[in-house]
């Protein structure tokens, strides 16, 4: 009998826990899109023409913490001096690999900070709410967004 009640007991206790949340969950865990600016525009010129687009990377923070690849990829044309077409090619894709960090702020209202790392390259700035972040280094920047 008094194994019943402690088993009734842990059992109500679990479903009480279930019903409040249970624990902590970091405010900025969930599904975020990482853009990484490339270095590398699309251009035109007379003799040729650079096209580049990425796909950004979906990122999945857990914990504050998470990594993804954003991957680029550029087809250039060789024109001739009329104009016309002579080659086409696509070098294989960029690779940028992404992981950040987000710390919530030590004070109330203050802003959370992000330090990322793009292919080895640090990267320190912000988050201005719970569905935007960015950071920089040097010229370039990474931004997330949900």
């Amino acid at each position: 009998m008094r194994f019943q009640i402690i088993l009734i007991a842990l059992f109500t206790s679990l479903l009480f826990l279930a019903a409040c949340g249970g624990g902590y969950t970091h405010p900025y865990d969930g599904t975020w899109t990482a853009v990484y600016p490339i270095d590398v525009s699309s251009s035109i010129t007379d003799t040729k023409i650079i096209e580049c687009g990425s796909i950004p990377g979906t990122l999945v923070i857990t914990d504050g913490k998470g990594t993804t690849t954003q991957t680029t990829t550029c087809t250039t044309t060789i024109l001739d001096a009329s104009g016309v077409i002579q080659s086409t090619f696509t070098p294989p894709p960029e690779k940028y690999y992404i992981s950040v960090s987000i710390d919530r702020p030590a004070e109330s209202g203050g802003n959370a900070i992000l330090n990322a790392i793009v292919n080895g390259v640090s990267f320190i700035g912000q988050c201005i709410s719970t569905l935007a972040c960015s950071a920089s280094s040097g010229s370039n920047s990474l931004s997330l967004t949900r």
